[in-house]
């Protein structure tokens, strides 16, 4: 199977493998146990803490805390900072979506920042909103869009935010981590983000929340035991933060390397499928944008059906959000663009990672190309 569905899931590598083995066969006692298998325990977060920090900058040592990954690092940002008011844009993911919903239904106001055609928020009309705003105040951007790699104005929306007192700026950066340069330095990136593990070949179920300075208010959502510092209740799962541990440690040296290979798979892709079908249009965004992700619409093809088609020939692809993806409506990301529901109903993501060949991404565009044809040949025969 050749996995073009990389922004929904990555494959573990054989080193994460390896570290979440190695970690299990341990002991993998209990981190808060004061013995020497808790010891043990307590060491691998504490390495993970400083892998997760290797990818970032302005960091605290102490700023991680660990979760079952990005879904409830979201939520626990919504419902344990202080906020009369929340501001989030209309292309985040439905974790962040739903939690502001959640917020409102409790009597916080939510307001939601649209984006222009290339996916960008508006810094004017966000201003805007900030500017109307008194009281404790939540800002939640997306670092980068997971269904068309669109990276928003991190650094303007942090200069934007600088000088108001009582409010708090977090980015949802599951598809950014380990793809781009995150900087968490006062006034030039977040005060909080989250990430996800899966995303870059650790195992699923694992994340964190990274608070760029003391004093970011937060309360845990889980409550119980004092674990993560008293913000995360339960006993941590060493095994799969292992894991994490080794994917960011492996991510941390060869950086530069990854992203030029992805991009390079990324190009290769969207060529091959322009010589092959030159009436595919690339939903290319904004001009900066991750790596990996290429959000392609095929003019009369069903994207479902494509993406049904391409599975049973070997290619895995998506449509939306994998969280969502199995529903039968329209991305919301591509209609808050201005997509109409037609257009959005015919687009299909690719996104790659480092696992993926050349020889792979040329194999799958001749699929790709061969597969569209034949979905038309059979709406032009039923029409």
């Amino acid at each position: 199977m050749i996995n073009l569905d990389a922004a929904a899931n990555t494959i573990p590598t054989e080193e994460v493998i390896d570290a979440v083995v190695a970690a299990m066969r341990s002991g993998a006692a209990n981190p808060a146990s004061a013995h020497e298998l808790g010891d043990r325990s307590r060491a691998v977060l504490t390495r993970a803490r400083d892998g997760v920090m290797s990818l970032l900058g302005g960091a605290l040592d102490d700023g991680v805390t660990f979760t079952s990954g990005c879904t409830e690092a979201n939520n626990t940002v919504f419902a344990g900072v202080p906020a009369t008011t929340i501001i989030t844009s209309t292309v985040e993911h439905p974790s962040v979506l739903r939690s502001a919903e959640r917020a409102a239904s409790s009597g916080t106001t939510v307001l939601f920042v649209p984006v222009d055609r290339t996916g960008l928020v508006d810094l004017e009309q966000l201003g805007a909103m900030v500017a109307s705003v008194q009281g404790p105040l939540l800002v939640s951007i997306q670092f980068a869009n997971s269904e068309t790699g669109v990276i928003q104005p991190i650094a303007a929306i942090a200069t934007l935010l600088a000088t108001r007192t009582q409010t708090t700026f977090h980015s949802d950066a599951a598809q950014a981590f380990g793809k781009l340069p995150i900087d968490l330095s006062p006034g030039v990136g977040p005060d909080v983000i989250t990430i996800s593990g899966h995303k870059l070949h650790a195992p699923m179920g694992v994340g964190a929340i990274v608070a760029a300075e003391r004093g970011v208010p937060l309360a845990p959502l889980l409550v119980g035991g004092d674990q993560e510092g008293s913000l995360r209740a339960g006993t941590e799962a060493v095994p799969l933060i292992a894991g994490l541990s080794a994917a960011c440690e492996a991510r941390a040296g060869t950086m530069d390397d990854s992203v030029l290979r992805m991009s390079q798979l990324r190009d290769r892709l969207e060529a091959g499928l322009r010589d092959a079908l030159p009436e595919v249009v690339l939903v290319e965004g904004a001009t900066n944008r991750l790596p990996n992700i290429s959000s392609v619409r095929f003019p009369g093809v069903d994207g479902m059906s494509l993406i049904a088609q391409l599975d049973s020939r070997g290619v895995a692809a998506s449509q939306g959000s994998a969280c969502s993806s199995r529903r039968p409506e329209p991305s919301h990301v591509l209609m808050a663009m201005g997509m109409s529901e037609n257009d959005a109903f015919e687009t299909v993501r690719f996104s790659i990672s480092t696992l993926n060949t050349g020889a792979e991404i040329d194999e799958a565009t001749s699929i790709i190309a061969d597969t569209v044809n034949h979905l038309r040949s059979i709406s032009w025969a039923q029409a």
